[in-house]
């Protein structure tokens, strides 16, 4: 019976009929101190194991034949599960099934790893692997191409959404016509939710400068920004940002517009959530009195 040389991360691990090397699978797993073979086979726990596996045991089925053609047997188990063998097919070797517990003990990436590889290379031994090539990481390579594609998808769907933004701009342009301020109330509202968390008081587009002072007041070169169009004046509207990053987005093309998108968004949330809260609280006023 030939022996098939699986690889775990370079680390050469046999299979010979339906036993494999414990030996080469605790090395494979980077030799985990306190679970060597030796060690993992004196447990409680797999002794039940190999007991039950015992009962079970189909003598129709070969998976379970003790004898997987291993020169230099030194010490065959009652059960047939386990076999010592000297010589350069030497270590521990033990059934399958035992196997693929012990890798669960070792490790759970190993132990993965074990269940997708040795039975495919069981079940299919004239397509098994030579020694060097990894079927679970070729395996994960075709999934990572699909996802690259996926994300190729996903990068066009964005571009369309920018563009689908640049007529928004430019349709606003057209309708809504001449700038309007932010009124002192909307002003008030944006300065609360920039005072409070998480931006306390930093630029919520560039969160890398202050937009306001101690006292709660715009710092020089902060900017009431409208986000969606200088007609359009509501605190959800707009946002207090620093000199840069309004001049970034005055300056900077519907494109970068876009790419801000997600943290207006955020801060968007925040005024919300504020005006959310003040209505609560002259609700509780009003409760009270």
């Amino acid at each position: 019976m030939t022996t098939t040389t699986l690889s775990y991360q370079g680390s050469p691990i046999r299979l010979r009929g339906a036993m494999l090397n414990l030996t080469d699978m605790w090395q494979a797993a980077d030799r985990p101190p306190n679970r060597r073979p030796s060690d993992w086979l004196a447990l409680e726990e797999t002794g039940r194991f190999r007991t039950h596996a015992g009962t079970h045991r189909n003598d129709a089925d070969d998976l379970f034949a003790p004898n997987a053609g291993l020169a230099g047997i030194c010490h065959l188990d009652s059960d047939g599960l386990v076999a010592t063998v000297r010589g350069n097919q030497g270590g521990t070797w033990a059934h399958w099934q035992l196997a693929l517990t012990y890798a669960r003990y070792l490790s759970p990436p190993f132990h993965l790893w074990c269940n997708t590889v040795v039975r495919t290379a069981m079940q299919r031994p004239d397509e098994a692997p030579a020694a060097g090539d990894d079927p679970l990481r070729a395996h994960l390579d075709q999934q990572f191409q699909r996802l690259h594609r996926r994300l190729d998808i996903l990068d066009v769907l964005d571009r369309h959404a920018a563009d689908l933004m640049f007529l928004t701009l430019s349709t606003q342009d057209l309708l809504l016509g001449t700038r309007r301020d932010f009124s002192i109330a909307s002003q008030a509202a944006i300065r609360r939710a920039v005072a409070a968390e998480p931006y306390r008081g930093q630029c919520p587009c560039c969160d890398n400068a202050p937009v306001l002072n101690r006292e709660g007041r715009p710092v020089a070169g902060a900017e009431f920004d409208h986000f969606f169009h200088c007609r359009l004046n509501r605190p959800e509207h707009g946002w207090l940002i620093c000199a840069a990053c309004h001049d970034d987005l005055t300056h900077g093309g519907y494109v970068l517009h876009f790419s801000r998108m997600p943290r207006f968004r955020a801060f968007q949330a925040a005024v919300l959530e504020q005006r959310r809260r003040g209505r609560m609280r002259m609700r509780l006023g009003s409760t009270a009195e």
